[in-house]
């Protein structure tokens, strides 16, 4: 019987260390693109500004110290994003942050040539907010322009 009350009392042990996000509170934010601007290119490299709206659905103030995210195009990956900017999100509110992130010039051609006035631009962005007491994942996705919005494209 010692043996099964020891064995058991490891595994909660590992376990709780091995899942500290377990303990954290909270729902997870939700994460909205709000703009991407180009910045400078090279022959390999492009730059690109991402504005993100994150929402505190939350009742405390979220204290975000970093933030690390995924962004796709129509099911693509575009960019990573990294940010050690500290951001304090009241409670029940939201706040914009910009984050500079950069891609592979190949990635943004094959992006433009895979885009279509026939399909809507549409967005996925997953990733994890960092905070003083833990973290905190997000996965969201959205619209950015509808089909047939932007005229004068060439067609593939």
């Amino acid at each position: 019987m010692r043996t099964v009350a020891r064995y058991l009392a490891c595994f909660v042990l590992i376990a709780m260390a091995g899942c500290a996000s377990w303990f954290m509170r909270g729902e997870p934010p939700e994460v909205l693109v709000t703009n991407v601007t180009p910045l400078e290119a090279t022959a390999f490299e492009q730059r690109l500004q991402v504005d993100l709206r994150i929402r505190n659905p939350n009742d405390f103030d979220l204290l975000v110290t970093g933030i690390d995210f995924t962004l796709t195009l129509n099911g693509k990956r575009l960019a990573r994003g990294l940010s050690n900017q500290d951001i304090a999100i009241p409670r029940l509110s939201d706040a914009v942050v910009s984050v500079q992130t950069s891609t592979s010039t190949f990635d943004v051609v094959r992006q433009l040539l895979s885009f279509s006035q026939k399909q809507d631009l549409s967005y996925g962005i997953t990733g994890l907010l960092h905070l003083k007491d833990g973290r905190l994942p997000f996965d969201n996705s959205g619209i950015l322009l509808e089909k047939g919005q932007l005229s004068g494209l060439p067609s593939p």
